[in-house]
């Protein structure tokens, strides 16, 4: 394991791939990272650069608290994101006008 890693970004996706299904939205890629994005922006970075670190994580006093949080912000992502799918598709291909 080289370099940065945010362990946030594998918290949100897999917290996504928990919730997204029980949902009647969309389930393409493109909505998956929009959702993502969404959470991530609203939620701290866990940075780390080692498996140590990975590992402690994990194993944090923090954990119930962080996946409450998590959650909530992928609950509202999915809900967000759910009403409007496709919005940065729809952006890109109009030059973002």
């Amino acid at each position: 394991m080289t370099g940065l890693i945010n362990l946030m970004e594998e918290t949100v996706l897999n917290k996504i791939d928990q919730l997204l299904p029980a949902t009647s939205y969309c389930k393409c890629e493109s909505c998956r990272m929009d959702m993502a994005a969404y959470a991530l922006n609203r939620l701290p970075p866990q940075y780390v650069q080692s498996i140590k670190g990975k590992v402690l994580y994990r194993f944090a006093s923090t954990q119930v608290q962080r996946d409450i949080e998590v959650t909530v912000a992928v609950s509202q992502a999915i809900e967000v994101v759910g009403k409007s799918p496709h919005k940065n598709a729809a952006n890109a291909q109009s030059g973002g006008q």
